[in-house]
């Protein structure tokens, strides 16, 4: 999910692809061809990383509605919107050939960001064990955890301390991340359209989502063993 390009060229490789994937006026065809569809439909002007900046924006309005004890259908509302950002600034990105490493950057911020704020949600209405939602939170913890180290070790070995570790992530902690983000969404739609499952459901998802995370972890902390971010 990583962005931006020239608008122009991006829109010449979306209009090649969409006339690729089938017939005017039909369907997509082929692998990838309701992506390449979907993709057709979003303004040439509009860049992933639009969207990524838009889906950040949306969870900044969670964190007002949860804080606010709006309705939470609200929430879902545009959780749901924000998820959609998500799917939709990758699509974008591979098709039109708008990645850039600020796409890089932003998109996993932006996933980070709205899942901790779904968090403070959960644990400010009370949806949620806080210890549960700390488990989970401290599956992160490498993304502060690594690049300290590779400080360290470069100060232990008399090499420059720059540049900057780049600790990029792993499928697991991709996995990890969308996980968790689903098993809070969970939550908050069990409680909001009264549906215990629901709440059960994402309650159990979350010790998924840790699961998947140790899984993560272990995997940096042997990269960084290593030398990978060196």
């Amino acid at each position: 999910m990583n962005h931006q390009g020239a608008p122009q060229k991006g829109a010449a490789l979306g209009a090649e692809a969409v006339a690729a994937s089938g017939p005017a006026g039909g369907g997509p065809a082929g692998p990838g061809g309701l992506a390449v569809w979907i993709v057709g439909l979003v303004p040439a002007w509009i860049t992933p990383n639009h969207l990524t900046i838009l889906r950040m924006a949306g969870t900044v309005a969670i964190l007002f509605l949860g804080l606010s004890q709006a309705h939470l259908g609200w929430i879902v509302a545009v959780g749901l919107l924000s998820g959609l950002s998500d799917n939709l600034d990758g699509a974008v990105a591979r098709v039109r050939g708008q990645v850039t490493e600020l796409g890089a950057m932003l998109d996993p911020l932006a996933d980070k960001l709205f899942a901790a704020v779904l968090m403070v949600v959960l644990w400010w209405r009370g949806m949620a064990d806080w210890r549960l939602l700390a488990l989970a939170a401290s599956m992160d913890l490498h993304a502060l955890a690594i690049p300290l180290l590779v400080f360290w070790r470069r100060w232990r070995q008399g090499r420059p301390l720059s540049p900057a570790p780049k600790v990029k992530a792993n499928t697991w902690g991709k996995y990890k991340t969308a996980v968790l983000a689903w098993s809070m969404g969970f939550i908050v739609m069990g409680h909001a359209f009264g549906q215990p499952w629901m709440f059960i459901l994402g309650t159990y998802t979350i010790w998924l989502a840790v699961g998947l995370g140790l899984v993560a972890m272990f995997r940096y902390f042997a990269a960084f063993a290593a030398g990978e971010f060196d």
